[in-house]
């Protein structure tokens, strides 16, 4: 029986001023890249929402994803991820319920409690809180985007039979995931049945150790079997290894280099991490192989665009993920479930 993955792509639209951009032109180059991706039949896209410096310039995943739904018809769009603790609950709710109307109901909500230092301090929050004011406000944008008149009395949030008035058009509300860093975590979402995002580059040193993430998260889930698992992974192809390394190492030592906080790690040591999907197309059909030996997840999310590579570079890329990658996974009895 042949299994199915769905194939979706990933952009933290990180830049770099001085390779000659605007970020105008590079916001256009992505929504470019993203119509192709349509095209070739990609299920999803995911943008990342970062603040302040060039780390990410999507401060507000809503405006570029509404961007991008004009510019689409069919593919499902959404932030990856929200980081709702920086955000009044009340407006993360109508933001996208607002965007879902907008698409016909595209939407795929990732939501997460951030990471990065210089955010919190930005936002003058207090890191050390963000795991109460992250369960909060989650509570609050479902209620909110289900319909409810929420009242609610908490610790950081304090709301008396406040309603939205737009609704998302999926019911009760988008499909949610939530993104984590640890197999604790992992647990925990798959208790309250979300679905689960992780980005293996951020969170393990190598694939094998994603292992005991899924397996707490799938011990969360129990009974809840449909939920799904979307798995992220720097993404390089070409006609071979060597050639793969050698068109990608500028990008990807510029991407690395600029990654704050991140566990620093040399290009050797991330080529035998198993961490990126890298190669020729018989090679990137082995690694996606192994990874679904790993962790059997519903979703890879290609992270192609980083170190901002010249939009043809990412159009390669993208044309031999579906046209040669995916058949020599079809010998596997594994399928990247494109859209016709």
């Amino acid at each position: 029986m042949m299994e199915k993955i769905k194939p979706e792509l990933f952009w933290v639209m990180d830049y770099y001023p001085e390779l000659g951009l605007s970020k105008r032109e590079y916001y256009e180059q992505v929504a470019k890249e993203i119509e192709f991706a349509e095209k070739l039949g990609f299920r999803g896209v995911w943008i990342a929402e970062h603040h302040f410096i060039d780390y990410g310039i999507v401060p507000s995943t809503p405006v570029y994803l509404t961007y991008i739904a004009n510019r689409t018809k069919s593919i499902r769009i959404g932030p990856a991820v929200s980081t709702i603790v920086f955000r009044n609950p009340i407006q993360v709710a109508e933001d996208y319920s607002l965007l879902d109307t907008l698409s016909n109901g595209r939407l795929n909500l990732a939501l997460g409690s951030g990471y990065l230092k210089h955010e919190f301090l930005g936002f003058n929050i207090s890191i050390d809180s963000k795991r109460e004011i992250f369960d909060e406000g989650l509570e609050i944008i479902l209620r909110l985007m289900s319909g409810e008149k929420v009242t609610f009395h908490g610790k950081y949030f304090n709301y008396e039979n406040v309603g939205i008035n737009v609704l998302p058009i999926q019911k009760p509300y988008p499909p949610i995931w939530i993104a984590v860093l640890r197999a604790e975590a992992a647990y925990h979402v798959g208790r309250k049945g979300f679905n689960l995002m992780m980005i293996p580059y951020a969170t393990v040193d190598k694939i094998d150790d994603i292992v005991p993430v899924i397996n707490a998260y799938r011990e969360g889930l129990k009974e809840n079997y449909h939920k799904e698992i979307s798995l992220a992974f720097h993404t390089h192809a070409s006609s071979s290894f060597h050639e793969a390394v050698e068109s990608s190492k500028e990008y990807l030592h510029r991407y690395v280099l600029s990654r704050l906080y991140a566990k620093r790690r040399t290009l050797d040591e991330l080529y035998d991490s198993g961490l990126l999907l890298l190669g020729g197309p018989e090679d990137i059909a082995n690694q996606i192989y192994k990874i679904h030996k790993l962790a059997k997840p519903s979703r890879i999310m290609f992270l192609t665009d980083y170190g901002m590579k010249p939009f043809q570079t990412v159009i390669d890329v993208l044309t031999i993920i579906r046209e040669k990658i995916n058949k020599i996974l079809e010998s596997k009895n594994i399928v990247l479930d494109f859209m016709e």
